[in-house]
């Protein structure tokens, strides 16, 4: 059903079969409204959306007849891969729906579509933990009872849990366990809405760490450019949302980094179809909102698109990073990333073809350069004497002349350093990314790479020197004076 094709950090390029076509993730799957949609669902396909997701609940209530009778995709125009929501976006707004779970897992079967997801009881943001607990427990004994009684199609486990990252597991960890193939990490709207980036990003390392990764995540109500590449890096496959339209309606012109008020622009840097055509002033009046809309999803569709690439050209962690100096509470979701650096690690290729860049002290968590440190912790030498060389041009440090001049004895580790790496013996000075990063340049405060302080510790009491010699160096000099060794 879903198949990885390759990985970086948590992130994956895969392909998600179904019963009407296959879905090349990571992929927007827009919501598009059963009885009031503005943008056709062709001219979407025509932009690249392989997948559209809509209400269920709405169906259910406006078009049941046509819906039973004809199937969902005759209503909305598609006949590729469908996903419906059953109104758990509905249940958190209103409360309680006048229809049951399995009331509405068998409208699902009898529409036809492809992804259903039962009809769940959302965490609001902000409920006690009692609460959230009692709506992780209705949610699971009504998506088990959804997957027992119609089992011929995917179901996307509904996961609930909100801020409380435990219950996330195990609302994961659970519907795994049932036999779900895909899951939803619900709720996170709210959290979206408030602009509490790091307790999503927290949500979604929870839920993704507790399911395999050949079983697709989905996240509901996400689609600003801003937060794609954080969500797909900590491991999201698919993610919806109407803030095309939303937006569109609110006169907001969406960005890669960003939001404008269309009525504040002076000029497009788009090249999309219709700010090529388009100045700002001319995309407002009659038919507005159509146009804005068109544009909103273009702005998602290249999000995608770079995610994807960033994937291949194994520089994710980059590109998140990028997007987080977009907003000052997006930056403080790097903090998970950093703390889920090790399972982040697990999936990112030991090797890339290009250069790994080292810009602030939070690339220290890097899982390449953790990788690395874990490379390091595992040698041991019988040498005596440690030399901490410059930095050589020529790497590996092994070839350079630099390090041949040193002429060093039988009785001398030579080791080079980075602060984002820790210490690198010669003998591991071509392992990536010892041998192939670029770093900025700057005189680095050493209180700030605590990954460096453990490293160096660990290296130095492990292999028991009795001596070590360093250049002038304010940054390695802090640590070897906490050795108190010189």
């Amino acid at each position: 059903m879903f198949e990885v094709l390759s990985t970086d950090l948590a992130g994956a390029i895969g392909r998600l079969e179904t019963g009407h076509g296959t879905v090349d993730t990571p992929a927007f799957v827009p919501v598009v409204h059963p009885v009031a949609q503005s943008v056709p669902v062709p001219k979407m396909r025509s932009l690249g959306f392989q997948m559209f997701i809509t209400n269920a609940y709405i169906t259910m209530r406006r078009l049941r007849e046509q819906a039973a009778s004809d199937g969902i995709h005759s209503v909305i125009g598609h006949d590729g891969p469908v996903m419906t929501d059953s109104g758990g976006y509905q249940v958190l707004e209103y409360g309680r729906l006048d229809v049951t779970p399995p009331e509405m897992a068998r409208f699902e079967e009898e529409i036809g579509t492809d992804v259903a997801v039962p009809l769940d009881r959302p965490t609001g943001l902000g409920m006690g933990r009692e609460s959230a607990r009692r709506s992780v427990e209705e949610t699971l004994a009504a998506s088990k009872e959804a997957l027992e009684a119609h089992p011929g199609r995917i179901w996307a486990g509904p996961v609930q849990g909100g801020a409380h990252e435990d219950l996330v597991a195990y609302s994961a960890r659970r519907l795994v366990g049932m036999g779900f193939g895909m899951l939803a990490l619900g709720s996170p709207v709210e959290f979206m809405e408030a602009y509490k980036y790091r307790q999503l990003a927290s949500m979604i390392a929870a839920a993704r760490k507790a399911a395999p990764r050949h079983i697709p995540l989905h996240l509901f109500g996400a689609g600003h450019p801003m937060t794609i590449p954080l969500a797909v890096a900590l491991g999201c496959d698919t993610f919806d949302s109407a803030s095309y339209m939303l937006y569109a309606r609110r006169g907001m012109y969406i960005t890669d980094d960003g939001t404008r008020e269309l009525a504040g622009m002076g000029e497009f840097s788009c090249p999309c179809e219709v700010c090529s055509s388009h100045t700002p002033a001319e995309m407002g009046g009659e038919g507005s909102v159509g146009r804005l809309a068109l544009h909103n999803l273009h702005a998602i569709r290249a999000e995608v698109a770079r995610t994807r690439e960033a994937i291949r050209e194994g520089r994710l962690w980059e590109h998140v990073m990028k997007k987080g100096a977009a907003h000052p509470r997006l930056h403080e979701a790097g903090a998970v990333m950093a703390r889920e650096s090790e399972y982040l690690a697990e999936a990112t290729p030991a090797f890339k073809k290009r250069a790994a860049f080292f810009v602030s002290p939070i690339d220290q968590y890097r899982p390449e350069a953790a990788a690395y440190r874990a490379a390091v912790a595992r040698f041991c030498t019988k040498k005596k004497n440690l030399l901490v060389m410059k930095w050589t041009r020529q790497r590996p440090a092994y070839l350079s002349r630099e390090y041949r001049a040193l002429g060093a004895g039988a009785q001398t580790q030579v080791c080079q350093y980075s602060p984002f790496l820790g210490p690198m013996p010669i003998e591991l000075s071509d392992l990536y990314p010892a041998a192939h990063h670029v770093a900025a340049s700057a005189a680095y405060n050493p209180r700030d790479f605590e990954t460096f302080g453990r490293a160096w510790d660990a290296f130095v009491s492990r292999n028991g020197f009795e001596r070590i010699d360093y250049e002038d160096d304010g940054f390695i000099e802090y640590f070897v004076k906490k050795e108190g060794m010189g």
